[in-house]
């Protein structure tokens, strides 16, 4: 996609909860966005992401005229306090969009772009029914427990590994010992009976809240899965019960495999995939760009 050469960056520290959070603005060389994105980090992640993918992402969009914000979480990267956990950043959020809003009063409409644990944040956000936010992009959002990753490792994990070509010419040239297959195969077994023993069982809070946010949820939402990420998988075979299918099938809602991506999305091209995916994305919801005004210039130190 375009370059972004031109992008402005600049410090937008987020209040929330008494506490100064950490946070880099990204804007278009020129207009007033009417569009913003909130980046919601996942695990123990800050605002630079792995692989430094928060920063590409922030200014690839940027670059396709939005206004893009990422910030440390409390008690992650450079933000004091204490980290209050994924199921717990609507304080988080709500503060990120207000700077955002504050720093550019043009934007009158957020996206939230989350991964992993973000992404799942993003969806108990949800369920506020905050009319400021448009959409959702869920990057391998984290829907797990013991039922949804047996499921995943039986139809996906121990089935590929079995299934490999190349398992089996190791195997038989004695470069893999037979106990493997044994332990493979056992693992396979017991993950069937883990997963027979926890379907039907009540699912964790922060789940059935993700699916209360879906069900509240009344902009677009875009699913990037990777197909190499057991977590991606797990929230794929949670996308097939009877609570979440239906919402799955709504016309708001859609889903992207990028085949042979890994979690953060490490190799080059699979980033690359990734933003460009971001990026299209950005572009359905993309209002009209207003008359050009001086912007700030660029602090090459801001990371």
């Amino acid at each position: 996609m375009s370059g972004h050469t031109s992008v402005i960056e600049q410090v937008c520290p987020v209040s929330c909860e008494g506490l100064s959070l950490p946070g880099i603005l990204s804007l278009p060389p020129a207009g007033r966005p009417r569009l913003g994105v909130i980046v919601v980090v996942g695990g123990p992640q800050y605002r630079i992401g792995a692989h430094r993918f928060f920063v590409s992402l922030a200014r690839q969009m940027a670059g396709h005229g939005a206004a893009v914000l990422r910030f440390d979480h409390r008690g992650m990267g450079d933000a004091l306090g204490l980290p209050p956990g994924f199921e717990h950043l609507d304080p988080e959020i709500d503060a990120a969009i207000a700077a955002l809003q504050q720093a550019c009063p043009t934007v009158d409409r957020v996206l939230l772009w989350g991964l992993c644990d973000g992404a799942s944040a993003a969806l108990l956000h949800a369920r506020r029914g905050d009319a400021r936010v448009a959409g959702l992009l869920l990057a391998n959002p984290w829907v797990r427990s013991e039922h949804s990753l047996a499921q995943a490792r039986t139809r996906h994990y121990y089935p590929a590994r079995l299934a490999s070509a190349d398992f089996w010419r190791r195997l038989l040239s004695g470069q893999v010992r037979w106990s493997s297959l044994r332990t493979a195969l056992g693992a396979l077994g017991g993950s069937l009976r883990r997963s027979a023993a926890a379907n039907g069982e009540p699912g964790t809070d922060f789940r059935a809240g993700m699916r209360e946010g879906l069900a509240h949820f009344q902009g677009r939402v875009l699913c990037l899965l990777s197909g190499a990420d057991l977590t991606a998988q797990e929230f794929s075979e949670t996308l097939r019960e009877p609570g979440w299918a239906a919402l799955a099938s709504r016309p708001g809602f859609s889903l992207q495999w990028l085949d042979g991506a890994d979690h953060t999305f490490s190799d080059p091209e699979h980033r690359a995939a990734a933003l460009n995916l971001s990026a299209q994305w950005l572009q359905d919801f993309q209002a009209p760009v207003a008359t050009p005004s001086a912007s700030p210039a660029a602090d090459p130190a801001v990371i």
